[in-house]
């Protein structure tokens, strides 16, 4: 529960009283005149800034968290118009940026970026990993891409690396391996099919003008005898109907990546020049 000072004397509370409580442990006091009552909340620190700071809007991390996109964050962020300067405390950083009405959106009563700008913004100040995650999870699940697409021909800052994002994104894969596979091929500049039908099986990924598939098979969907006769009869299957089928294991996609991934490449473009001839 959150209480300002002006809250607390409005009540009846003296100040002295006020005083004697942040002593005592009973209030705590999260930012200059602002008190939580209770043993603070990630929520509870989110009230506390927008108590804080009425014209701050929650942003990056924050933001990400509570759109769903990220976990609960331990550095809180929040955007702040430029004529706006605070001292924060080091659990709280402010960004001073204007931002325009359509930019922000409600959560839980608080203010907060959009989802689409918060996906820029945590581009930004995340490790790269966990934005290509960010990005890879959320397109076309919590944001539109024609959202993204007209956010990169904003002025606001930051879009050339959104635009790599978009470039490079594993909108489409079903499993933590093939994510980062489409990711290190999409790198290679070769973008191809996820989850896509060749006859009456899905396959990882396929190369229709090279006539190539990539199976990235998990130990967990591969080890049972009924699983593994089903795999053989796939595989002849296909390889009749005149595609070259490369699988690797979800292991070797985890610990060697770049090898896998080159392999990939330098088999798809050689098929694609032999066909092509």
């Amino acid at each position: 529960m959150i209480r300002t000072r002006a809250e607390l004397l409005a009540e009846g509370i003296p100040g002295s009283t006020i005083d004697d409580r942040v002593r005592r442990g009973t209030y705590i006091r999260l930012l200059p005149r602002v008190y939580c009552l209770c043993t603070p909340t990630a929520f509870a620190k989110c009230e506390a800034i927008d108590a804080w700071a009425p014209r701050a809007v929650l942003s990056h991390r924050t933001a990400g968290w509570l759109h769903g996109m990220l976990s609960e964050p331990t550095q809180f962020e929040a955007t702040v118009p430029k004529s706006v300067y605070r001292r924060t405390p080091p659990w709280l950083r402010l960004y001073r940026r204007d931002l325009a009405p359509e930019w922000i959106d409600e959560v839980r009563d608080l203010p907060i970026s959009t989802t689409v700008l918060t996906l820029l913004d945590c581009t930004a100040v995340l490790h790269k990993p966990e934005a290509n995650a960010m990005i890879d999870n959320h397109i076309a699940r919590t944001v539109s891409p024609q959202d993204l697409l007209a956010l990169c021909n904003s002025p606001l800052r930051g879009t050339g690396e959104l635009r790599n994002q978009l470039r490079e994104a594993a909108i489409r894969a079903a499993s933590e391996p093939e994510r980062l596979f489409a990711r290190a091929l999409s790198q290679r500049g070769l973008h191809l099919l996820a989850n896509h039908p060749v006859g009456q099986y899905t396959c990882d990924f396929v190369d229709e003008p090279g006539r190539t598939i990539i199976e990235i098979d998990g130990r967990e969907f591969h080890t049972t005898p009924h699983a593994f006769r089903h795999d053989r009869r796939r595989q002849n299957a296909l390889v009749l109907a005149g595609w070259l089928v490369l699988r690797y294991a979800a292991a070797d996609v985890f610990q060697s990546l770049d090898k896998c991934a080159d392999e990939v490449a330098q088999v798809v473009r050689r098929r694609r020049r032999a066909r092509w001839r």
